[in-house]
């Protein structure tokens, strides 16, 4: 309810709500999928580790818009939607941000280079041939023209 003795003018946009709501369903929509898929490919080997940190950073966006959106309907002035809106997106990015590249730069400046493991296609190449070669039906010449074969 409107206070009768304060003088408050208010100018703002009169959008639909149907404006607003339809571009923000789609990212929703999106958000979810991505949610999903990074819960899925959690487990995947060593080097699709970042879907971890990925489903870590879309679901603490999820949870964000989902305190964001009632809060921001039940507000009462334009402003305080503006400014809540305003918040949300620098929040939203800020966590974004940490839970994407800060495992990085910890992983570079604090852990020792003996205890990261890596992956060359060299390494690939050279356990496809000897898995071939065992076999006896291809040929190592054809194993090392087509790594591709195992």
């Amino acid at each position: 309810m409107k206070v009768p003795t304060e003088r408050h003018v208010e100018l703002f946009c009169d959008l639909p709500l149907e404006g607003f709501l339809a571009p923000l369903s789609y990212n929703l929509l999106i958000l979810f999928f991505c949610a999903v898929y990074g819960f899925l490919t959690r487990k995947l080997p060593e080097n699709f580790n970042e879907s971890w940190y990925i489903f870590v950073s879309v679901c603490t966006t999820c949870f964000l818009w989902m305190v964001f959106l009632p809060t921001y309907f039940t507000t009462f002035y334009a402003y305080h939607q503006r400014a809540l809106l305003a918040f949300c997106l620098i929040l939203n990015a800020v966590i974004t941000l940490l839970c994407l590249y800060v495992p990085k730069i910890f992983a570079m400046h604090y852990v020792e280079e003996s205890k990261i493991n890596t992956f060359s296609f060299e390494e690939t190449q050279s356990t496809c041939m000897e898995s071939t070669a065992d076999r006896g039906n291809v040929s190592r010449q054809a194993s090392l023209s087509n790594p591709a074969v195992c």
